[in-house]
């Protein structure tokens, strides 16, 4: 599958944006944690698969469109570059909101119930604080995932310039590897561990990327009946298990019977899907319900377009800038406005999502904050 010199640059493709916009509205959801209608759309976050994992997977194959396939024509130097740069914007993000959220917490917050946990002590040196967020030895905020988005734009240069040579077999059994050897420490080591575990997510989808044109002339090639058999399991199977893991995590509410029947099988599951330690079963569900969300995306694009784009679109086409706004803002709604009833709740989860969808909009801070 080695891309030929005179392969043509890459269109976007719309059904990854809506998809990635759907990712950090869920995202959203959950990091508010207000009970309301809203919560449906995400089921709570007590699914075994979470968005999180979505929105890396498209990030790794909109980087290796883009900063891969698109650019295979211009030199190597060029896409490491940008890869790099972006990198260090993003560090320094994170490390000042890491220092700030704590400062801003151990100044005027203390006391105060909606204060994110996990903040270092107030008796921690401020020079061991700053030198435990800058080596990562501390995480702190909304936007600790920014670390993994960092390790890996640090190491994509390399995947890049193996995949320009056909390597891409070596980028994948790297990872694997990586993935495969990394031990599963428990909490809260293994939030720790978590880059060399999610780094699959994110080169797969850099593979994938970087070797979409192929990809998709190879389904493309394949006979209509094939196609469709492959569809129709794909998504039936992503249907039944989701529904199953549904009944889980919230068949138990029923009644204390079915809580009896519910709550073993859901306990002696969960290792098998612990977020962090990323097992096979979990990374192969989250597989098996990515495409088909995809392919659903995809079939329902043009209504999902004319309905939703105007918001899907504008999240998943900044999805750095939502992800950076969405932690600031968080943190200080969690400060000043506790949980209230279903509708209040509502109501702030839709005037944060509208509060960022304006912030798009008026391109409020995009000469600072990354795309």
């Amino acid at each position: 599958m080695s891309p030929k010199k005179e392969q043509k640059k890459s269109s976007r493709i719309a059904a990854f944006d809506l998809l990635r916009g759907y990712f950090l509205i869920a995202i959203i959801i959950n990091h508010l944690n207000y009970p309301s209608l809203a919560s449906l759309l995400t089921m709570k976050g007590e699914l075994f698969v979470s968005s999180a994992e979505g929105f890396f997977l498209i990030s790794g194959i909109v980087l290796g469109i883009v900063r891969g396939a698109k650019l295979i024509n211009q030199p190597f130097k060029e896409a490491a570059r940008l890869l790099l740069k972006r990198a260090g914007q993003l560090y320094i993000i994170y490390f000042l909101s890491t220092v700030l959220f704590t400062l801003i917490g151990w100044w005027f917050f203390m006391d105060n119930p909606g204060l994110k946990s996990g903040i270092a002590s107030p008796d921690t040196p401020i020079h061991e604080m700053l030198w435990n967020a800058a080596s990562f030895s501390y995480l702190y905020g909304w936007l600790d995932y920014l670390r993994l988005y960092i390790f890996f734009l640090l190491a994509s240069p390399l995947a890049i310039w193996l995949l320009r040579r056909g390597l891409w077999w070596l980028v994948v059994a790297v990872s694997v590897s990586l993935w495969y050897f990394t031990p599963e420490p428990d909490w809260p080591a293994n939030v720790y561990a978590q880059p060399y575990n999610w780094q699959l997510i994110f080169f797969s989808g850099l593979v994938i990327g970087f070797h979409w044109k192929h990809i998709s002339e190879w389904w493309q090639r394949l006979k209509k009946p094939l196609r469709i058999s492959i569809v129709s399991l794909v998504v039936g199977t992503a249907f039944v298990t989701l529904a199953f893991n549904i009944f889980l995590a919230f068949g138990g509410k029923i009644g204390p019977d079915v809580y009896a029947y519910v709550a073993p099988i859901r306990d002696t599951l969960s290792p098998y899907f612990d977020k962090e330690n990323l097992p096979l079963a979990r990374l192969s569900l989250f597989m098996l319900w990515f495409w088909a969300s995809f392919w659903l995306f995809r079939r329902f694009e043009p209504f999902i377009v004319k309905r939703l784009g105007w918001l899907l679109q504008s999240f998943g086409g900044s999805s750095l800038y939502v992800y950076i706004v969405h932690g600031i803002l968080i943190f200080f709604v969690h400060l000043f406005l506790p949980k209230q009833g279903y509708l209040v709740n509502l109501l702030i989860v839709s005037g944060i999502v509208s509060t960022i969808w304006l912030m798009i909009r008026y391109k409020v801070l995009m000469k600072i904050i990354p795309r």
